[in-house]
């Protein structure tokens, strides 16, 4: 009979791209004052505001040394680049969204090199790629809970200053979900660019 492992035994993990501090740091008062406007039933906790490169799912924790050679290898192949977010946008029906999120302007191409370059490193560990085309964006809010015919005018506010500066990205990250917590996603390693 095949032992089982325990759950225990096992992370759900991502790679993804940190939002820089001035996003961060500004994030809680500007939802709060959105939060008057527009009515979701989970926003995302400031440290955890990123833009995922790979979601990689349940794996087991003696593969997370290999994982994370794999992004480091990645990350030394690409060179840090300028982003900076401008608008809102939505996933899912127009009358009722699943996701609020702000778009990514800037060096974009470079952010989908290094996207593509995970991605590939992690395709000869054995996870699959995804079969669409990469979107990169930041997660603000899941489920749009508000009145019919609210959710239109959510796409019209701008949003904060700082937000739209540029930004070096840097370094990339693995991280892990501890679901049930807030902040939600602790960070496993972080991988300097370049």
């Amino acid at each position: 009979m095949e032992e089982k492992t325990p759950m225990e035994s096992s992370d759900r993990l991502f790679v993804a791209v940190p939002a820089p501090p001035s996003v961060i740091s500004s994030a809680e008062s500007w939802v709060l004052r959105l939060k008057d406007q527009i009515v979701f039933a989970k926003w995302v906790h400031p440290q955890d505001l990123h833009l995922t490169l790979q979601f990689l799912g349940d794996v087991a924790r003696n593969r997370i040394d290999r994982i994370a050679q794999a992004v480091e290898q990645a990350a030394v192949g690409a060179a840090p680049f300028s982003l900076h977010f401008q608008g809102l946008g939505v996933f899912g029906k127009p009358s009722a969204p699943s996701v609020l999120w702000a778009g990514v302007q800037g060096e974009v191409e470079k952010l989908g090199q290094l996207q593509r370059q995970i991605e590939d490193m992690m395709t000869t560990l054995g996870f699959v790629a995804e079969n669409r085309p990469y979107k990169p964006h930041l997660t603000l809010a899941r489920k749009f809970t508000g009145p019919a015919g609210s959710q239109a005018a959510m796409l019209d506010i701008a949003l904060p200053d700082e937000w739209q500066t540029p930004w070096r990205v840097k370094e990339t990250a693995l991280y892990r979900s501890r679901l049930g917590s807030r902040p939600m996603y602790e960070r496993v390693a972080s991988f300097p660019l370049g």
